[in-house]
């Protein structure tokens, strides 16, 4: 899932690409702030989701890991705005 199978990649641009809800969202090629609001309220529920049904340890990887991945989204893009003021 998180990987391609044949390179070893990480793969998530896909699974987004792929994905129901960014299809829906992008049809118009424009992103609203209700369809921001909307997004933000369905990761909420999945989270929530996850804090029942997961084990402690298993909640803390996952949380983790979001964390992480949020740090990598955040230094993304520091970056591009420091490339943009160059």
């Amino acid at each position: 899932m998180f990987f391609d199978k044949q390179t070893g990649f990480f793969n998530l641009d896909e699974q987004i690409h792929l994905h129901l809800s960014f299809q829906k969202i992008m049809e118009d090629q424009l992103v609203t702030d209700e369809e921001v609001t909307e997004q933000s309220q369905k990761v909420i529920n999945l989270l929530k989701e996850l804090e029942v049904e997961l084990s402690a340890a298993d909640l803390e990887k996952v949380g983790n890991a979001f964390v992480e991945f949020g740090v990598l989204y955040a230094i993304s893009q520091i970056r591009q705005l420091q490339d943009l003021n160059l």
